[in-house]
Formats: structure tokens, sequence, C-alpha cells
């Protein structure tokens, strides 16, 4: 996929060279008298061009995680430039002509990152890497039950704040609301980063990560402190790790990170969903097939034929709802933690028809995330050991308002239930004990890091009841 990628940019940027030579012999001839609707055609496509180049340019370093600020979106960045183009050609025609040579110069300044960018696509494209395995299971024992385990749900980008506090007015979330009466709810939870990619590892190690990258043959490297050494994730350093040394058995079911290659030795079950590359890449696909597999989809879609068509939201929903069923009910497995993208955001859900498709709100997710609580917590009644489990439901962060407010699937109800871009920092964090029925909360401010030392009491056999968890809190 990457020999392809590097290819599509070579020869791109081969035909946007050629294309604006083109532009060029077109606008710089002043000499011959060019009709006037010509010379119009003209600075049109020079003020879409340049509107286009610098929506595209906002829009990757707004995905690039790089600039987060409200206001800014590639929308308003091709206003921006288009509009200032068009009406200094209007209004002051002498200073359009200085206003296109700038911003070209400043392209050309920019085309120069091709001489880094292609040659590190090409290592990258010829490195080797794992084939990562989507899923195994290990062979296991036969476990006596009922027997202690603990199922950790964790559901991304869950705002304590959107589910408990500043509830949308007929928002129902009732398995939440049940689970709060029979748990302690720590409403104080204080964030340990940003990103899924960074808190996640963070929480199995114990240790903060503020960067994290990738090398070549696809290992977790990750900073401490910002601008400190690099360091290469170590499972053998894990909770998992833990857990099975303490004799526990161990899996994982989830989304957006390689949990099976991060943590392949310390885990007995593993079930993944990573995220699809867009075009119709593949890394089944040879290089020139991945190469020439957009323009085929472009050319079928044309033409109106099917290919490859995509798996629906709807069937990927019910593969990552199934995979996380059948490990909760697994009872070999005694330490389950189950990644959930839920209720991140865009919306895919219709609270109103109960239909997972593309469209809807962070609270149509929020209505999908309870409705897939209940789920899980029907199939673990069905197991011999539901009334032994200890119940962890988390969340990784609060819902990024500044992310996603004036970007793709943000809806008028996103800006109403977000009081137009406030941001709540806090997670979610819920702790149900067996045997536990009444509500109990802990208001004062705890990290979310601190939990990696919770789940390990837990492990040790150093906490079993919500007055030992209060007791833990008290010395976070």
């Amino acid at each position: 996929m990457v020999r392809a990628l590097a290819i599509d940019v070579a020869v791109l940027t081969l035909f946007a060279t050629f294309a604006v030579r083109l532009l060029e012999r077109a606008d710089g001839d002043v000499g011959r008298p060019w009709p006037l609707y010509r010379r119009r055609f003209v600075v049109l496509v020079w003020v879409l061009w340049f509107g286009v180049l610098a929506a595209r340019a906002i829009t990757g370093l707004i995905v690039a995680q790089v600039l987060s600020w409200q206001e800014l979106s590639g929308g308003r960045a091709f206003a921006v430039v288009a509009g200032m183009l068009l009406a200094i050609w209007l209004i002051a025609p002498r200073w359009y002509a200085v206003a296109v040579q700038g911003l070209r110069a400043a392209v050309l300044l920019l085309g120069f990152s091709i001489f880094w960018a292609l040659p590190t696509l090409l290592v990258a494209g010829f490195a080797h890497q794992q084939y990562d395995q989507i899923e195994f299971q290990k062979p296991l024992p036969a476990k006596a039950t009922p027997h202690q385990r603990i199922v950790w749900l964790l559901f991304d980008e869950m705002s304590y704040d959107q589910v408990f506090v500043h509830r949308w007015q007929g928002l129902e979330l009732p398995n939440l609301d049940r689970l709060r009466a029979e748990s302690v709810t720590f409403s104080d939870m204080q964030p340990d980063g940003y990103f899924t990619e960074q808190i996640i590892p963070s929480l199995f190690m114990g240790k903060p990560f503020v960067n994290v990258r990738s090398t070549e043959a696809g290992a977790l490297l990750y900073r401490s402190v910002k601008g400190g050494h690099w360091n290469e994730f170590d499972g053998n350093a894990s909770l998992f790790a833990d857990a099975q040394h303490a004799g526990w058995t161990t899996g994982i079911s989830g989304d957006y990170n390689p949990y099976c290659r991060m943590l392949k030795d310390q885990l007995d079950f593993c079930s993944q969903r990573l995220i699809v590359f867009g075009d119709h890449l593949s890394r089944d696909k040879s290089t020139w097939g991945n190469f020439t597999a957009p323009m085929h989809a472009m050319w079928a879609r044309a033409l109106r034929e099917r290919y490859e068509p995509a798996p629906s939201e709807a069937e990927i929903f019910a593969g990552m709802l199934s995979s996380a069923q059948r490990l909760v009910t697994d009872e070999k497995v005694d330490f389950a933690f189950l990644h959930l993208y839920l209720p991140h955001p865009p919306g895919f859900y219709d609270r109103k028809t109960g239909k997972v498709a593309i469209g809807g709100s962070y609270i149509d997710n929020l209505a999908l995330a309870d409705r897939s609580l209940g789920d899980l917590l029907q199939a673990l009644g069905t197991t011999q050991s539901a009334d032994e489990t200890t119940l962890i439901v988390s969340s990784d962060h609060s819902w990024r308002v500044d992310i996603w407010r004036n970007g793709f699937g943000w809806t008028k109800e996103d800006e109403l239930a977000s009081e137009h871009g406030h941001f709540d920092l806090r997670p979610t964090l819920i702790v149900r004990f067996p045997g536990e029925t009444a509500p109990a909360d802990v208001a004062r401010p705890i990290p979310l890091l601190a939990m990696h030392s919770m789940i390990e009491r837990m492990i040790a056999g150093e906490m079993g009841d919500a007055q030992g968890l209060e007791a833990w809190a008290d010395t976070q």
C-alpha cells in the first residue's frame, strides 16, 4: 500500500506540474489581447486552485492534529483565500498579479517537500512489517465455574458531563443509569491525554505517553516527557503480563489500536478491527493493484457498477459487538478488555429509528453506546461467573469538541449539546464489584492514569469491594 501511495504521489505531482504550467502559459502572455471572457476564466481557475490548496492544507493539518482552533476549517480556508484573491482582482487588478506571484512562490517552496516525502514513502514501502493477525485464540484449559473475573469495557470518547451532568433533554440512557445506581462512580476524573493511541497504551503500562510513533517494523515507540527519549512499548511490563503472572488468562476485543501485535505474547485471546484504508487500498493487493484501485473504483462508480463494496456501518458495528460479546461470555478468559469505538464521532446511529448508518450526532452515538452496554451486560449475565465478575466501564478521554466542531459530521444537535463548543475534560469511570447494589461517588480529582494501579490491586486480590476502592481513591 505504501509503495502504491508513493507512485500515486509521483504521478499526481507530475500531472499537477503539467497542469499548472499550462495555466501559467495561458496567464503569462500579456502581450496578446486576450478576450475578456478568457482572462476571467484564467483568473477564476487561479482563484479556485489556490482556494482548494488552502482548504486541503488546513484540512490535512487538522486531521494530523497539528491545528485544533475551533473556528478553523477547510471550507473557511477556501472561502478566505479564494474570496481575497477575487476581491483583489476586482478592486486592485495591479496587486492581483503580485498576489498570484507571491502565492506561486509559496507553493513552489512547499513543493520542495517532495524531495523528502517521496523518499520517506519509498523507504517505508520496502521495510519489512509483520502481517497483522486480526484474531487469534490460544488453547486454554477449562476453568472451574464460577470464578473471579474482571471485565474492563472502554467506551471511546465517552464524556462524563454529557452522560450524567448535562445530558441532552429527552436522551434516555437506562443501562448507564442502572449501572451507576449499583457502582462506584468517579465524577472528577482528570484526563491523562488527548488521543486514543497514547492514552490506552499508557493505561496498560502505567506510564504517561506524551508522543507516540511507529518504527518501520511496526513497533510502538513512546515518550513520557516532551523532547525525551523514545522508548519501545513493552508488553511484558503491561497489565496483561502482570495478570498472566498472577495466574489469570487474558483477552482483548478492540478497535483502532493494533492490540494483537502489541500484546501477542501477553494475550490468550485477541480480536481487533483496524482502520480501513480508503480508495479500496488493501494489504492483500499487489503494489500495482493498489495503485490502480482508486481509478478502477472511480470508473466503476461512473458506470454504476459494483466494485468491492465496503462493509456498511451496520455490518462493521455488528462485527464489533459480536466480537465483544464473544469475549465477555468466554469464561476461560479471566481478565477481558473491550474497546468499543463508541460514542466516538462522527455519528452513525439514529436513536429514533434504532438503525445504524452514516449520519446522526454524538448524542445518537451515546444512545447506541448505552444500548451496546445493555447487550454486553445481558451477555455477561448468562455466564456462570457473572456474580463473581468485577465490571469496569471507562473512557479514554472526553468528547473532544474542539476537534469535531466545524468538521465532518458535526450537527446542529452537537452544537447545542456542547453549548456552542464547550469542552468538559472529564472522562468516565464506573466500577461495579460483585454483590454491590448501592451507589457511591468519588468526587475528588483522580488522574486517569491511576486506573493502572487500581486494576493491579484488583488482579492481586488487594481490592474487592467499594470500601476498598474508596480508600484507595483517598490516597491518589
